[in-house]
């Protein structure tokens, strides 16, 4: 089966869905494949963990660390918590582009909030960790948040495994958009590689044979799908340098009945203090995550299976660290990603912070475990300057990736702001509308 597109954009989150909406919107000739289907029915818990790559639990490094990928229409923006943090200037730096309009754009566009106060009216466990830290001389700061109050249940902890009232923001929407706009989607949809004739980029090809041609591909599936695909057409200096900002998460329970984070929000609060100093941020979880953390790692299970009946007493917090690039995803869909000693000695100064912390604000201490290398930010794969010049554009013609494999280093914070913003940004440059060299970074 052939078709003919101006455009064919593979992946339908972050990095795909902005550029498809926009190239829509301005009458070109679009078609969306994605990999997953599009989930509808049963987000949030328990069954929600089914939109992520093997299910959340087997999709790992060779050494073990899990790595969460959203394979569902809307991508990874379905399963992250919908924290908005602006891109640090390194970014810019690094890849030789600002796009700082384009991140003030979007945040006013999707109306990006702090939650109102009386959502944590209700909070304890959350509140003394809080008040811990501050005694510790650290503090906690509100998240901005793409989630929409007035559709969000106060309570619910659930915007990892889909969420189910669509309060949380997601590229889903702009998917409909460009839909509305002419713009084709195809779910269920996994790209083997690009079609690739007189060394320009002729379409793509899928799992089973089917071809739809088009003039320019956009590869947007992600810092780990996007390399798999692209050294399954043949590129080269793929897959290399591979970071996933890993998290570990120290899990406990309370002294006493109460106290706990039961029905509390996961990641409403940070502590940022540390980002620059020793790359990692500090965040709130709840029970439940906490609890879930035992299935994802049996050392934390474990040590706390005896407590499941007083599993409302549970609280927790993570360290989630922005690593070094030593990582490779290879063609045959193995990962490695190794921490490097200076990776694991940032982490540990985090996760002994974080044990003094939940001691402080009443955590039981033969109660306290950690959950290592939980990973969610895949990228660096495919770096502008290595494997995309500033146009975005690969050595195939007409081959171009806009997701967070092309950011160079790990930005140290979640990078979905980043990407959709990079991403409108190549929307522009595609039309016309702007120039890389209009958008060199101010010294």
């Amino acid at each position: 089966m052939t078709q003919d597109y101006e455009y064919i954009i593979v992946g339908t989150g972050p990095g795909g869905a902005p550029v498809a909406r926009d190239l829509a919107k301005a009458g070109k000739k679009v078609l969306m494949v994605e990999k997953g289907p599009r989930h509808e029915k049963a987000l949030g818990f328990p069954f929600g963990p089914r939109i992520l790559e093997g299910g959340g639990l087997f999709c790992r490094s060779m050494e073990g660390v899990f790595i969460a990928r959203g394979i569902t229409v809307g991508g990874s923006s379905m399963v992250y918590n919908g924290n908005v943090f602006n891109p640090p200037q390194k970014v810019f730096e690094q890849m030789g582009l600002d796009f700082l309009q384009e991140v003030e754009e979007v945040r006013e566009e999707i109306g990006v909030r702090t939650l109102p106060s009386h959502f944590f009216d209700h909070c304890v466990g959350g509140k003394r960790m809080i008040r811990a830290a501050e005694e510790m001389g650290i503090h906690f700061r509100e998240q901005d948040k793409f989630i929409d109050p007035s559709k969000c249940k106060i309570g619910c902890d659930s915007c990892m495994l889909g969420c189910p009232r669509s309060a949380k923001w997601t590229t889903r929407a702009w998917v409909d958009q460009a839909v509305e706009y002419g713009a084709e989607l195809k779910v269920s949809a996994p790209v083997e590689k690009i079609l690739v004739e007189g060394g320009k980029a002729k379409g793509v090809v899928i799992k089973g044979g089917d071809v739809f041609r088009g003039d320019r591909v956009i590869v947007a599936a992600g810092g780990v799908g996007t390399p798999q695909i692209l050294l399954k057409s043949g590129l080269k200096n793929v897959g290399e340098s591979f970071y996933m900002d890993p998290m570990d998460i120290v899990v406990a329970q309370a002294k006493e009945p109460g106290e706990g984070a039961w029905k509390e929000m996961s990641f409403t609060h940070a502590i940022e203090e540390f980002k620059e100093s020793d790359h990692f941020i500090i965040g709130n979880i709840s029970a439940m995550a906490a609890i879930m953390t035992g299935f994802m790692r049996l050392n934390v299970m474990g040590k706390n299976f005896s407590r499941l009946p007083y599993a409302k007493r549970g609280m927790g917090l993570f360290v989630k660290l922005g690593d070094e690039h030593q990582g490779r995803v290879y063609e045959n869909g193995k990962i490695s990603k190794p921490l490097t000693d200076r990776d694991n000695k940032r982490m540990q100064r985090g996760v002994d912070l974080s044990k003094e912390i939940l001691l402080k604000a009443g955590a039981a201490p033969s109660s306290i475990a950690v959950g290592r290398g939980i990973g969610g930010h895949p990228g660096g794969t495919a770096a502008m300057g290595v494997v995309v010049d500033q146009d975005f554009m690969t050595q195939v013609r007409n081959l171009y990736v806009c997701d967070g494999s092309v950011l160079p280093q790990s930005p140290g914070v979640p990078p979905s702001l980043t990407i959709l913003s990079m991403s409108r940004l190549f929307g522009k440059m595609l039309l016309g509308k702007v120039m890389a060299e209009e958008r060199k970074p101010i010294a």
